[in-house]
């Protein structure tokens, strides 16, 4: 009789803890890439006001953030003053990370530039960061 229990036991154990390890990490989650810019002097990293006909200095980067979730596309829009969105550039890549420098030449006083940097996994999943930056 003890064996017997001893089985029934031990074999619910085995179930519970099949059950929970393999909900732990499923292969088909998608996790939506990572994106941010480099901070330091010389770039722009957040919001930020400069003198007009400056040049901004932009380093992003973008990386994957789960297992099967390798960085797809990207691609770089512009907005000026609260209008549309205008797209700077458009890439396909298949990677790990993806990192690069973008300078762009600003214009004149009282305009207000948002640059929005968006990343999209092989699943179609998006992260984005953007950055606006008003000349004065």
């Amino acid at each position: 009789m003890k064996k017997v229990v001893f089985f029934i036991l031990c074999s619910a154990l085995l179930i519970v803890m099949t059950a929970h390890l393999s909900s732990c990490s499923k292969r088909d989650q998608t996790n939506p890439p990572g994106v941010g810019f480099e901070v330091g002097t010389g770039f722009v990293s957040a919001d930020t006001t400069v003198y007009r006909n400056s040049i901004a200095a932009i380093w992003v980067y973008a990386n994957k953030l789960g297992i099967n979730d390798l960085l797809d596309s990207g691609n770089i829009k512009r907005s000026i003053n609260g209008g549309p969105d205008t797209t700077l550039t458009s890439m396909k890549f298949v990677a790990a990370q993806f990192n690069q420098f973008y300078s762009y030449q600003l214009g004149d006083s009282g305009n207000r530039y948002k640059y929005i940097f968006t990343f999209y996994n092989q699943n179609g999943v998006s992260g984005s960061d953007s950055v606006t930056i008003t000349t004065n």
